[in-house]
């Protein structure tokens, strides 16, 4: 079955609206545009977005794959893409793949570059050479830090895997954590504002100072974005 049932840990709403916009790169709002809805004015009338996300409603909060479509959102809108176009992806893409939530079923990373590319006019209305940046500089290296269970993405490495940093929404109350400790990267970044030393950092909660680092080294993008 191309839509099997979603793990409750996966769709738990865990994060704020602004948390998951901080974390994903994402401009103020854009969880809750995405989740919610939204409305705008044009020509003095008012023009309704309905949401987009699968279990959107009157929600305060997201969900991990709520998080992960946002981290997409994020990316592609730096690239030139409007929030209503990747809307239009997004509703297109789940009709012509059958997908509840395509950009994070697993099925999307095998089948999803056949869609941009050879039915590209039926995704959207942009030029081919737009379709294959949203694909081979947005969508085809995102897919590429998820991990999966079954059909369904169930972490995220927001800097790849080799960089130890992950968010899992089973650890940490889905934080970014260093790998395999559950030590989160905000309390790495705590102590070191606190004026502590890597090595005692690492020493305290027992990860090596080059955890350390990169747990540094992500809060320092993060901040950035």
């Amino acid at each position: 079955m191309p839509n099997s049932a979603v793990p409750d840990h996966l769709v738990r709403p865990i994060y704020s609206f602004s948390e998951a916009d901080s974390l994903a790169g994402a401009t103020r709002g854009t969880a809750s545009r995405w989740i919610r809805g939204y409305h705008y004015t044009r020509d003095s009338k008012r023009v309704d977005q309905p949401p987009v996300s699968v279990v959107a409603g009157d929600l305060a909060a997201a969900s991990f794959l709520d998080l992960l479509e946002v981290v997409v959102i994020a990316r592609m809108k730096r690239v030139g893409f409007s929030l209503g176009q990747v809307r239009q992806i997004v509703i297109n893409c789940r009709q012509l793949l059958d997908l509840q939530r395509p950009l994070v079923q697993a099925r999307f990373k095998t089948d999803g570059q056949q869609i941009f590319v050879e039915q590209g006019d039926k995704l959207i209305e942009v030029g081919r050479r737009k379709r294959m940046t949203a694909w081979s500089e947005i969508l085809a290296p995102f897919l590429q830090e998820l991990d999966y269970a079954g059909e369904w993405a169930d972490r995220w490495w927001p800097l790849g895997r080799e960089n130890l940093i992950v968010v899992d929404p089973e650890y940490g109350f889905g934080q970014p954590v260093i790998e395999g400790t559950g030590v989160r990267t905000e309390m790495i970044l705590e102590r070191v504002r606190a004026g502590e030393l890597p090595a005692e950092i690492a020493e305290d909660f027992n990860v090596t100072p080059t955890e350390v680092h990169r747990a540094i080294q992500y809060e320092a993008i993060r901040q950035a974005a």
